[in-house]
């Protein structure tokens, strides 16, 4: 019995040493207004668990000082959940807004926080920019013409014709 014991706890503890299967595998699509859907309420778990694991991505990711008069860090956000393109993930977005803290309503961040996120929290990447925000690609200007050399180049002489050589008479 004892012995069966000790296997039991070794199994535990090796068991735990285990390093996690990576969460995500794949590149992200993010959605642009045409494919980001608002996930409607009553949410799926999964989508709740997308929104934490992205607030405390944002919370961990930023100085505490960020949230001095709020009673807890997550009073300063405002969450809208998406699914989108990319099939297993939600897309979560952050609008701080501390007018709910005591201390100054505007603070040193300016816009949206967008995250891929799993279903069970786990943040895939974060956005590099709002969501609405597609920079516009310009096709680039087509290249200028070359100088075209005149048909008649008078050359270093002078002269706009050359003899063939020949007399004329």
């Amino acid at each position: 019995m004892r012995q069966a014991h000790g296997w039991l706890g070794l199994l535990l503890v090796i068991s735990g040493c285990r390093h996690p299967a990576a969460a995500w595998k794949g590149a992200v699509e993010w959605p642009d207004e045409r494919s980001a859907r608002p996930v409607e309420s009553p949410m799926p778990a999964g989508a709740a668990q997308a929104a934490v694991g992205a607030i405390r991505e944002f919370v961990r990711t930023n100085p505490r000082r960020l949230f001095s008069g709020c009673e807890h860090p997550e009073d300063g956000l405002n969450v809208s959940l998406f699914t989108g393109p990319t099939p297993g993930l939600y897309y979560v977005l952050l609008d701080p807004d501390f007018e709910r803290c005591a201390g100054p309503r505007r603070r040193i961040l300016d816009g949206w926080f967008f995250y891929a996120v799993t279903p069970q929290g786990d943040v895939v990447a974060e956005s590099p920019g709002p969501p609405d925000e597609g920079t516009p690609v310009e096709p680039p200007a087509p290249p200028l013409p070359a100088p075209e050399a005149p048909a008649n180049d008078a050359g270093p002489t002078g002269g706009g014709a050359r003899s063939s050589g020949a007399a004329s008479g």
